[in-house]
């Protein structure tokens, strides 16, 4: 897998640090790249749909055991946004995987650019903040959602990790699909983050997420809530 076609090789794009190539550039190269879905199967049947005949190898899996069957042609890689799809084009060419890229933008783009849906994210926001809006429990005073509910909800709202860098390396672990942003970087994170959309925040039992999410609320944030438990009963029930 050391040798790019000239047409993947001219598409790349560095911009963001990691190789992409755009949307559209895809949908016209269709038949010259392994196109792999790295998103959680519901995704797929979600908002945002999928691209026909993709083929779907979740992020934790894709990490774990790597592409189950390499090819010789180049391979590209979609999530949402690009943000997982960058984490498994690094992870692949730690693995000797060079002709590798991320769909820019992702399955966002690709809505945009080639199905030519203005409304896309409209459309997935408010169907993901209902989603989120439905399972949420204020039983102990703080919008909580139950661990298991998380998992099977991935990628349908933004997860984020408030603990320290050491922690995610401990015992304990991490989520791949959160991004990390530590408890006391939150609020500046927060202010280029959209209000209305729908935000899970997580911690190690829940005590910080909880106050990370009512100081979100406080900030405006209407569609916000803590993993109830964090990531003691995340391991607990063995989840991924």
């Amino acid at each position: 897998n050391e040798t790019r076609p000239s047409s993947f090789s001219g598409a790349l794009s560095l911009l963001n640090g990691s190789p992409e190539v755009s949307a559209a550039w895809v949908a016209a190269h269709r038949d010259e790249v392994r196109l792999i879905d790295v998103r959680e199967p519901h995704e797929l049947a979600g908002p945002l749909g999928a691209v026909d005949g993709i083929e779907n190898i979740p992020l934790q899996r894709l990490l774990e055991k790597g592409l189950p069957t390499p090819g010789e042609g180049p391979v590209v890689l979609v999530c949402r946004s690009g943000r997982r799809s960058s984490l498994a084009v690094d992870a692949l060419q730690r693995q000797g995987v060079h002709s590798v890229a991320s769909v820019e933008g992702g399955m966002l783009a690709w809505n945009l650019d080639v199905l030519g849906r203005a409304n896309v994210y409209e459309d997935e926001k408010r169907a993901n903040a209902e989603n989120l809006q439905a399972a949420i429990d204020r039983t102990n005073g703080v919008p909580e959602v139950p661990a298991p509910w998380v998992a099977q909800n991935l990628g349908r709202f933004r997860l984020v990790d408030v603990r320290e860098s050491s922690e995610r390396a401990g015992p304990m672990g991490l989520i791949v699909q959160a991004e990390h942003v530590p408890l006391s970087q939150v609020m500046a994170k927060a202010a280029g983050w959209a209000k209305d959309a729908p935000l899970v925040i997580h911690c190690a039992s829940g005590g910080r997420s909880a106050r990370a999410a009512m100081a979100l609320q406080a900030a405006g944030f209407t569609k916000v809530a803590s993993m109830e438990g964090g990531m003691m009963v995340w391991r607990s029930l063995r989840l991924p």
